[in-house]
């Protein structure tokens, strides 16, 4: 059984910055209620805000689990209280895209099945990346895409 899930590296530094994202629109609030003077804490309050609610929901509605086994992949959201399992012989196509980043390659594996949506994984954000792709190149090689 192959099981994928985010690392915890991954998550350890997204919750550090949302964190220090949030504590920001807190302290520049506690600015404004005090002293409303300065157009730039409005300004530094709305993009702290933002970012701290992209980062919380990339954190809770991103988080997956992905079990491979005996021609079956079990997908599971625990945030959004999604569960499903699909059949390799269901999977439509998968692709494999490559980019060189800082003398570091990012690797993204993106499956696509015939009845029920796609899943991403990528090296750099979830664990047993590697076996994921040898178990995909190996059980369907000819629903691979190219670019």
């Amino acid at each position: 059984m192959i099981i994928s899930k985010p690392q915890r590296k991954t998550i350890f530094s997204l919750t550090i910055f949302t964190i220090v994202c949030g504590f920001g629109s807190i302290y520049f609030l506690r600015q404004i209620l005090d002293d409303a003077e300065g157009t730039w804490r409005y300004i530094m309050l709305g993009i702290l805000v933002l970012t701290t609610s992209i980062l919380l929901s990339k954190l809770l509605f991103g988080y997956k689990v992905i079990k491979i086994s005996h021609d079956l992949v079990h997908i599971y959201f625990p945030f959004r209280f999604f569960k499903t399992t699909q059949e390799i012989k269901n999977l439509g196509a998968w692709q494999e895209t490559k980019v060189m980043t800082n003398k570091t390659e990012f690797r993204q594996l993106k499956l696509v099945f015939l009845n029920k949506g796609y899943v991403k994984l990528s090296n750099q954000e979830n664990s047993n990346y590697d076996k994921v792709y040898k178990y995909i190149k190996r059980k369907a090689p000819k629903k691979e895409v190219r670019d």
